[in-house]
């Protein structure tokens, strides 16, 4: 008689907890190899591998003998344009004494002469590639595209994202803290390649179209040694590790204005002193109606509160004395906490804007000088008559935006209060310093977003109106806008 045997299978409860076990696998997997960081590392590679082999191929020609590289004073650019000035692709503008230059999508790439290199490669009888590489993103809206910039000597630049290689670029030797620069002279054109620089959409409310800024508070850098000015006790630090402008940081001192993640903010400066240092970069001071598109558009995202926009509170940076200084910020946008001893809390120092552009120190850290512009027009010097706070006494005190009882024609509140007329202090935008009756008190300037110090009038939206054009301090700064 044969015997039927019983087969072991799996029930289905077995099943489920196996498929939940490999779920859980599989997540922990994904979180360990975080796939978007590895893929940014691999475009990364790819544009240091692309600018050594085209610095190598412009080496080999030079050895030849060969130097006709470009124009000089010429930003070439490796998106493609139907304009020779690149017009169309809303890039930064450029110091007075230079240009862009771009080509069409159907010579791009040639290695002839005609593409976005300016240089027959194949002169060299050696060329390593058929086609000129270009960035592996190549888009102007996160600055990831390549430039070249030649005048007897050349460099090659292009931003790093991943945060494994962000620290090639520091340390590459060129004056692009964010940028990977490959080159015979990696000094060359340090004012003109837009790392630490960040693309704003603009605001019809303001008056502004798509501008750029600074995406860090003002630094001076030296074209000597590349570093940037960030030692402790040193003559040029007020002390609370700012820069003072009592050393002029000028390029007759063999230095310059960047916008970099290291370093020192400049203060003690005028505001007279910080339009010129901006013009001597081919920008200009931030406007009051360019910050309040920063500060407005930051605060319409989620990402910037602690649970939603309108609920909770705004982040509003360093703020809180702790520590009782001006602090250096990190290359590592996610890392927005960076120096604070207060993490987790409002102190966080970045603002994430609609187009993905990352903001550091707009409320924090030291204050902002702005030109008082009208529909970012102009620069308003004249005296101004300031607000009145509701109950205000007759001297100056900080007054919640929704306590202002008497806006003025000199301080209108849809271009220098939130969004929400009801949002005060408890939720991170900031307060008003004004004369609590109002009336002219022969102040003439705006200083926004407030300092290291400033607490719970500290925010995005902070206005500090007992300024002058003429006044400075050890906690105020300043930033450049194209």
């Amino acid at each position: 008689m044969y015997q039927i045997r019983k087969e072991e299978s799996f029930t289905l409860i077995e099943l489920l907890v196996v498929i939940g076990i490999l779920a859980i696998l599989t997540a922990a997997v994904i979180i360990i190899l975080n796939p978007a960081e590895y893929l940014k590392q691999t475009r990364d590679v790819t544009r240091m591998n692309d600018l050594g082999s085209i610095n190598q191929a412009l080496s080999v020609l030079e050895s030849q003998g060969i130097t006709n590289f470009g124009l000089a004073n010429t930003v070439y650019v490796s998106i493609p344009d139907s304009t020779s000035t690149c017009a169309n692709l809303g890039l930064p503008t450029l110091p007075s004494n230079y240009s862009y230059h771009c080509v069409s999508t159907s010579t791009l790439q040639s290695v002839n002469g005609s593409g976005w290199i300016p240089v027959d490669f194949t002169q060299s009888g050696t060329l390593s590639f058929s086609s000129l590489p270009i960035d592996p993103i190549n888009t102007t809206s996160t600055n990831e595209y390549y430039t070249y910039i030649t005048g007897g000597s050349w460099k090659l630049s292009a931003i790093m994202e991943s945060n494994k290689y962000k620290p090639f670029a520091q340390n590459d030797g060129g004056t692009a803290s964010e940028a990977y620069e490959k080159g015979n002279n990696l000094t060359l054109g340090s004012t003109v390649f837009p790392s630490g620089w960040i693309k704003v959409p603009g605001n019809s409310t303001f008056g502004t179209s798509d501008f750029w800024v600074m995406k860090y508070d003002a630094k001076c850098a030296s074209s000597v040694d590349n570093s940037l000015y960030n030692t402790v006790g040193a003559p040029y630090d007020t002390t609370y590790r700012t820069y003072s402008n009592s050393y002029p940081c000028t390029s007759a001192n063999s230095k310059y204005i960047t916008s970099a993640p290291t370093g020192f903010p400049i203060a003690n400066i005028t505001q007279t002193d910080a339009i010129s240092y901006c013009a001597s970069i081919g920008a200009h001071l931030l406007t009051n109606d360019e910050y309040m598109t920063i500060a407005t558009n930051a605060a319409n995202q989620n990402s910037n509160w602690s649970t939603s926009v309108g609920v909770g509170y705004l982040y509003s940076g360093h703020n809180d004395n702790q520590p009782g200084y001006a602090l250096t910020a990190d290359s590592n946008d996610s890392n927005g906490y960076f120096g604070e001893t207060n993490t987790g809390g409002n102190q966080r120092r970045t603002l994430t804007l609609s187009n993905g552009s990352v903001v550091w120190d707009m409320a924090g850290n030291v204050w902002q000088q702005v030109q008082r512009s009208v529909n970012n027009i102009g620069n308003l010097t004249t005296t101004m008559t300031v607000p009145a706070c509701t109950g205000g006494a007759a001297t100056w005190q900080w007054c919640e935006f929704p306590n202002i009882s008497s806006w003025t024609s000199d301080v209108v509140q849809s271009k220098v209060a939130p969004p929400n007329s009801s949002w005060n202090s408890s939720q991170g935008v900031g307060q008003v310093l004004t004369y609590g009756t109002g009336g002219n008190q022969g102040t003439t300037a705006f200083i926004r977003g407030a300092n290291w110090i400033s607490g719970s009038v500290a925010g995005a939206f902070a206005l500090h109106l007992y300024w002058g054009t003429g006044g400075t301090g050890d906690s105020v700064g300043f930033r450049c806008s194209r």
